[in-house]
């Protein structure tokens, strides 16, 4: 009977000591993955020519990265919901804060890029001559903006 107890003991420990092992090999592999991606992200852009004929890389592809940064916070949150989340939390928590300000950033610098595009033809070709010379300091800093991302397109 004693030994049959001790039998069952091992059993539950070997079960446990399996599903932990698991778990943070899936975590692990969570992380390699998020390693990977902020590793090789990096923006797609395009050449758009302004009503001046000067040349503006914007960012395109919007959906797509805008959803694997979202997939990415699921992955984290799933994560975050293990039992075995313990032993990661600095590594995750870098990550989810890392992806939070890449979400609110790409969000950002999207709606920037959309009114852009929009007003760009209208200012240049005459339309609020007043209003001008303010937006031509906003144009040439989005231009320099874009440029930049251009020199360095990773994503984070």
């Amino acid at each position: 009977m004693i030994r049959k107890k001790r039998e069952e003991w091992k059993i539950d420990d070997l079960k446990e000591l399996a599903a932990r092992a698991q778990g943070e090999v899936t975590i692990r592999e969570a992380i390699q993955e998020l390693d990977n991606w902020c590793a090789t992200a990096e923006f797609e852009l395009m050449e758009y020519t302004d009503s001046f004929k000067r040349k503006v890389p914007l960012i395109k592809e919007w959906t797509e990265m805008l959803a694997k940064v979202g997939d990415n916070q699921a992955l984290l949150q799933s994560v975050k919901d293990s039992k075995f989340f313990v032993r990661f939390k600095d590594r995750i928590t870098q990550f989810d804060k890392k992806m939070g300000g890449l979400d609110r950033y790409l969000s950002k610098i999207n709606n920037v890029q959309r009114r852009w595009l929009y007003l760009e033809p209208i200012f240049n070709k005459g339309a609020l001559p007043s209003e001008k010379p303010r937006f031509q300091n906003l144009n040439d800093k989005f231009a320099e903006i874009m440029r930049t991302v251009e020199k360095n397109k990773k994503i984070s």
